[in-house]
């Protein structure tokens, strides 16, 4: 009797133990076919921490990456000017008193930074100026990179070698609908009086400066001359003056910027900056051939310095990576999800620059009919790096998240 009811209980576990393997199967397989409805033409890789394949959906379709192309821009910065590179303004003078300003891209060269300059330039002994000459020769004057043409959104800015506030203004206005400047820290100019006289007043916003390069600059003079002045230097003429630097100018000032690349690059990422990635973009550029930087050049440095840091087959491959330009604007780029992935695996230990949201490190890519996710889980025993890559007319990506966030530990 006691051995008949052994073997009763024993049976009792096998049935159990069975349908519970049997649930699990079904759930897998339920979430998996949901995963692939989901993903349609896309592609979706999660990885272990030692480089594992926990799911793997279409990782070799080329697809359009969008803002995805700035990690592996940050890893091809890290990589080639280090964490402490900082970008620098230079200052000349001339045997007439003149003062020229000669930008190399400065992504971050914002009133704090100009105030922080003109200072410096007034204990330097600068009493008088008398022009103050613009100089944005470092980068190629007709850049071929994306732009939304006509679009006043500052994450449509056009990149310059010298441009102050991230080639925008910030506008505000008053209960009384008076126009101010929407930032403390910067004066309000005549640029941007003129900029707002098409807009009606109403909530704060900041603008791009348009695709006119002699607005951008004449923003930069109108800038830097309100700082120097409140720094105690006088300047005569007050005209707008643009010219590249000649022999007959003599270095004054060679300024390096607060903020390091890492800084840089946390801004980058965070707020997916256009205008700061394509200004990376540039200046590698011009690390790897010279100035002027241009867009040809820089695309060829980019790609080198990605077949070095990926391999000889990563950089020359169109279809694990095209990079032709560093926002992630451009619809001609592609990337599948295993070249991304392998982006993600070396770039682990900058992983704290992106976004954490809900515990989930990531890096969006968003265009129309564009809606992409890479970056990390936090597992105990590391980081879980995925890509998610959707062309498609439907955004799903989160769901996708919350899929794969079940799969890990």
């Amino acid at each position: 009797m006691v051995k008949l009811k052994l073997t009763s209980l024993f049976m009792l576990r096998i049935k159990y133990l069975a349908l519970l393997v049997s649930s699990i199967l079904a759930y897998s397989v339920t979430a998996q076919d949901r995963l692939e409805n989901l993903a349609g033409d896309g592609s979706v890789l999660l990885h272990t921490p030692d480089g594992g394949a926990l799911v793997s959906l279409s990782p070799n379709h080329s697809l359009v990456p969008a803002s995805l192309v700035k990690i592996p821009l940050a890893q091809v910065a890290l990589t080639t000017l280090g964490e402490d590179f900082r970008f620098e303004t230079y200052f000349y003078q001339n045997e007439n008193g003149d003062l020229l300003i000669r930008g190399l891209g400065d992504p971050f060269l914002v009133s704090e930074e100009i105030a922080v300059i003109s200072d410096v330039l007034a204990q330097r002994g600068l009493q008088q100026i008398r022009r103050l000459v613009m100089d944005d020769s470092a980068f190629e004057l007709n850049l071929d990179l994306p732009l939304e043409r006509g679009a006043d959104d500052p994450y449509a800015a056009r990149n310059s070698a010298l441009a102050v506030n991230f080639n925008t203004v910030n506008l505000a206005w008053t209960s009384n609908g008076e126009l101010i400047s929407g930032e403390p820290q910067t004066p309000l100019t005549q640029v941007a009086r003129e900029l707002a006289e098409r807009l009606s007043a109403g909530t704060p916003q900041r603008i791009n400066l348009g695709n006119d390069p002699s607005v951008g600059l004449l923003q930069a003079m109108q800038v830097f001359r309100y700082f120097l002045e409140e720094s105690g230097v006088t300047i005569s003429d007050n005209n707008f003056y643009h010219e590249p630097v000649s022999d007959e100018w003599t270095l004054l000032y060679q300024h390096p910027s607060s903020r390091s690349l890492r800084e840089n690059l946390d801004g980058m990422l965070r707020y997916s900056n256009n205008f700061i990635a394509n200004q990376l973009f540039l200046t590698l550029g011009a690390q790897g051939n010279g100035y002027p930087a241009t867009t040809d050049s820089a695309r060829a440095v980019l790609q080198r310095q990605l077949s070095e840091i990926y391999g000889d087959d990563f950089g020359n491959d169109p279809e694990s990576l095209l990079m032709l330009e560093g926002s992630g604007l451009g619809r001609d780029q592609r990337s599948t999800a295993s070249g991304m992935m392998r982006i993600l695996e070396i770039f682990k230990p900058y992983a704290e620059l992106l976004t954490e949201t809900n515990g989930v490190l990531r890096k969006s890519g968003t265009l129309t009919g564009v809606y992409n996710f890479a970056g990390y889980f936090r597992g105990s025993d590391g980081l879980y790096p995925y890509v998610i890559m959707t062309n498609q007319g439907v955004n799903n990506r989160d769901e996708i998240l919350q899929i794969l966030a079940g799969r890990v530990n």
